[in-house]
């Protein structure tokens, strides 16, 4: 069986059957003098070879990509100038290119390099091309048409995602369509029984219910109702093969063995697509009171599934181009911006939130975190307008809960707005609201201890134990740095020393984050300053201009907002005076 590599261009009249439909012998007798005096010329020109027509479609062969294209385009755009009728009547086609390797039957070729063509032609738009990478590869700098990258995407009958360029054409029709926004999804399987004593199968059973009703809070997870999960008991299915049929991209699935007054839980968390674990964790406690142990092993399950998820797919959104993502994708890519909490980074979270809610109207996450984006923009001083940012905030925030009056995250944007809007109780109601609708989201805590931090009686209790719950279900979080921080800022303000150990203990803990603020490093040299540790302090201080060259007493003054801030800055006088002799700019 005879083989080569060879360039292949599919093409397929875009609304053939509409136009045969509306006048069938014009619309042969215009495709015949389209054939005639625009495409076979064109290919003959470029050593081409047409190796069969279908009708409303052809199968062309050339000798490079380079030809290939640069003859498709040309083409392209003779058509596109004679055809001006009415839209719906003119000749508009759709052209994939490809570069691979085709079996010879004959005046024939066949094979997957002819299948990845047709694939891409399906993908291109009215008058428009698209290119597999093989050609993309071999055109940068030797075609006048700028190249548009789709991404991975999965194609009929192909096993595996093809990588796609758009050649950007004059003449082709835009297309427009609403991508809307699939939340991920993931099923939890039935944990296996792996006691002696089958009366235990209650207690698997129990955990998995409790770990489905409290992952199904999290309005950004797609979860597979317990019916559905649970028909898969003792099946002998690969896990791949249960996702499949579920529809699902991640799976849970543990194991639970009980010895006596001794209960041991395993539970994994694996990628559907590649049967890749993601995650993996035990936990081993003692049965002294068995509904406060599945209560706690579930918080435990879901500390570490939804953080680990969410981590996953803003890598995954990261690495694919912005132009092939949907709505949950933007999201995802742009909230991994966010978590950068750079200037730079809130300006690509603006860019891709803003195209998430264009491609997607309905969907009320992206203006949640929109909410939260004006509010770290005050909270960290980054802020040109607070008063503008924050109502900016709480108008993402009221549409977020228009949207979805579920969404505990649009709830928890509106109460850390209005906090720093000055709206104390109106804000401790959302959040409230908030955490009513899901007691597990870590940020929640973390947003209504900010709040707290700013009323003007400071509850250091109150805000020390939202923030140690926010810790304890999300000890990843990438605002982690915040959590601590607040911590220390609540100490300040109940009386310790800025140089006491323990303030200063949360301030460097914080800085070990590597995208922590910049203030963060100046709260760590306050207080190393405040208690004699100077190169310490000259440390910390140069991390805070390193990532603030604008830093100075002037702007720290001004930096932020909020009821006590004054009463933080008088506590913080002395030791900021300290900073200046070790080289902060007063202005």
């Amino acid at each position: 069986m005879d083989r080569r590599l060879t360039t292949i261009v599919a093409a397929d009249l875009a609304g053939y059957s509409r136009l045969m439909a509306a006048d069938e012998e014009g619309t042969i007798a215009r495709l015949r003098a389209a054939r005639a005096e625009v495409i076979d010329p064109a290919v003959s020109d470029a050593s081409g070879r047409i190796v069969k027509s279908m009708g409303d479609g052809l199968l062309i062969e050339f000798p490079s990509p380079v030809a290939a294209v640069r003859c498709v385009a040309a083409a392209q755009g003779q058509l596109a100038a004679r055809e001006t009728g009415p839209e719906d009547q003119r000749l508009r086609f759709r052209v994939g290119v490809n570069l691979g390797d085709v079996v010879i039957d004959g005046d024939d070729i066949l094979g997957d390099g002819v299948n990845i063509a047709a694939r891409l032609e399906s993908l291109a738009p009215p008058g428009g091309i698209c290119i597999s990478r093989s050609v993309y590869d071999q055109l940068r700098g030797k075609i006048d048409h700028p190249m548009t990258g789709l991404g991975p995407q999965m194609v009929k009958n192909l096993p595996d995602p093809i990588e796609v360029w758009r050649v950007e054409m004059a003449g082709a029709v835009p297309v427009r369509k609403t991508i809307k926004a699939q939340p991920t999804s993931i099923a939890v399987l039935p944990f296996d029984n792996m006691s002696s004593d089958p009366e235990q199968e209650f207690l698997a059973d129990g955990i998995v219910e409790d770990v489905i009703t409290e992952l199904s809070r999290f309005r950004s997870l797609f979860v597979i109702a317990r019916n559905s999960t649970f028909a898969y008991k003792g099946t002998p299915k690969d896990i791949r093969e249960i996702a499949r049929e579920l529809g699902v991209g991640y799976v849970v699935e543990g194991a639970v063995r009980r010895a006596g007054n001794r209960l041991r839980v395993t539970a994994q968390l694996i990628e559907a697509e590649t049967g890749r674990h993601l995650w993996a964790d035990r936990w081993d406690r003692t049965m002294e009171d068995l509904f406060d142990l599945q209560d706690e092993m579930t918080r435990a399950i879901i500390a570490c599934v939804e953080p680990e998820l969410g981590a996953h797919e803003r890598a995954m959104a990261r690495a694919k181009p912005t132009e092939s993502l949907t709505a949950w994708e933007l999201c995802q890519k742009g909230f991994a911006a966010h978590l950068t909490y750079r200037p730079e980074g809130y300006a690509e979270a603006i860019r891709l939130y803003t195209a998430s809610i264009a491609a997607d109207p309905g969907f009320a996450i992206p203006h949640a975190l929109f909410a939260r984006l004006h509010a770290n923009a005050v909270m960290v001083g980054r802020s040109d307008d607070p008063v503008a940012d924050l109502r900016e905030g709480l108008r993402h925030a009221d549409r977020a809960v228009e949207l979805d009056d579920k969404l505990d995250l649009g709830h928890a944007g509106r109460g850390v707005v209005l906090g720093l809007g000055d709206r104390s109780a109106d804000s401790l109601a959302a959040f409230d609201r908030a955490l009513a609708l899901n007691p597990n989201q870590a940020i929640t805590y973390h947003w209504r201890a900010t709040t707290r931090l700013l009323l003007d009686e400071c509850d250091a209790d109150a805000i020390v134990a939202d923030e140690t719950m926010a810790l304890r279900l999300n000890p990843k979080d990438p605002l982690g740095w915040g959590f601590v921080l607040v911590k220390g800022l609540a100490l300040l303000l109940t009386g310790h020393a800025v140089g006491s150990l323990a303030v200063r203990d949360a301030m460097e803990q914080a800085c070990r984050y590597p995208n922590a603020e910049y203030f963060v490093f100046v709260y760590a040299a306050m207080a190393n300053a405040d208690c004699g540790r100077q190169d310490d302090a000259r440390h910390y201080l140069a991390e805070a201009m390193a990532r603030r060259p604008d830093l100075s007493i002037r702007l720290w003054h001004a930096a932020f907002a909020g009821p006590n801030w004054t009463q933080i800055l008088t506590v913080q006088t002395a030791a900021l005076e300290k900073l200046v002799a070790l080289g902060l700019p007063r202005r």
